[in-house]
């Protein structure tokens, strides 16, 4: 009984270890992202995947560095050195809660997708070759959720692994874009892990939600994040926001530019039927005075509007 009793704990702290890893590797990236329709400038960011030995994180380095020092920054004991860019609210977690699932998190509303990594890239080799970050690369294409990638891949570092959700190949990814320039992904950097631990969060606030709702949520905040903060978490309502121009950022509805596109979220709607409040005859003569939207006055017989006014 006493050996049993053992076995089962062993079983269930290797559970738990086999959700953290240890990072062996680390990639930093460059980002560059529209993130709104209105805005043609992209923002950027600065993000890190960390390569462990059977999972992955990728996460933002600017979001990690005002989290850290957010009270110094406000208080002026330091001053921010990442002032030109605009840290991303995502994060991917690969084989980290489930060997062979990616998990994508998106904050603040700590709201979450799972998704099956086997097969959701068709990859299809290309000729050609290019240098990134000293690495001999080679080209692929693929066709995910409205976007077309081109990435390019080196065999030196053989992790199937890339920024963002993008994987399957036999290399790790260090340079990708859409076809259109509106995400692009660049590795200026590659060190060896210094050995920090990662797992998946283990805050009870993550809402598991499909990828389709996942795109529906984001476009709801860029729309409206007052409406947005209000729906996942009351706390940050009255939280004000605003852009690198000092408008209020709640006072403004943006479009937002996703990473996946599912149509059924962009689909327009029927527009409504006008309807006629009612008809009415006029002169000849003065008609070509007449506009569309002017203010009118009605006399009726039955009404006495010299005694009432006109309506």
């Amino acid at each position: 009984m006493i050996i049993l009793i053992l076995l089962m704990l062993i079983a269930r702290v290797a559970g738990v270890d086999a959700q953290s890893d240890i990072t062996k590797l680390s990639v930093t990236y460059e980002v560059h992202y529209q993130k709104v329709e209105e805005v043609a400038k992209r923002e950027k960011d600065l993000m890190r995947l960390d390569l462990g030995k059977h999972s992955s994180q990728y996460v933002s380095i600017i979001g990690e560095f005002l989290t850290k020092h957010r009270s110094d920054i406000i208080a002026k004991r330091i001053k921010n050195p990442y002032a030109a860019y605009a840290p991303l609210h995502d994060e991917v977690f690969k084989n980290t809660l489930h060997e062979g699932y990616l998990r994508f998190v998106h904050m603040p509303g700590w709201v979450s997708c799972r998704e099956k990594m086997e097969g959701m890239f068709s990859w299809q080799l290309q000729d050609g070759d290019s240098i990134v970050c000293s690495y001999p690369c080679h080209k692929a294409t693929a066709t995910f959720r409205g976007r077309t990638w081109t990435v390019w891949y080196t065999l030196d570092l053989p992790y199937s692994d890339g920024p963002w959700k993008l994987s399957g190949l036999p290399g790790l990814i260090l340079h990708a874009r859409d076809n259109e320039g509106k995400l692009i992904f660049n590795c200026i950097g590659i060190e060896k892990g210094d050995g920090h631990s990662f797992s998946y969060p283990s805050s009870k606030k993550i809402r598991l939600v499909s990828p389709e709702r996942m795109e529906e949520l984001l476009i709801f905040e860029a729309y409206d994040i007052e409406g947005f903060k209000k729906y996942f978490d009351p706390t940050l309502v009255g939280l004000k926001v605003y852009d690198r121009n000092g408008r209020l950022i709640s006072n403004i509805h943006w479009t937002a530019v996703p990473y996946e596109v599912f149509p059924q979220n962009h689909k327009k709607k029927p527009a409504k039927k006008k309807q006629t409040l009612g008809k009415a005859k006029i002169p000849v003569a003065g008609s070509g005075k007449v506009k569309v939207g002017q203010r009118i006055n009605i006399l009726l017989d039955g009404y006495p509007y010299l005694e009432y006014a006109v309506l």
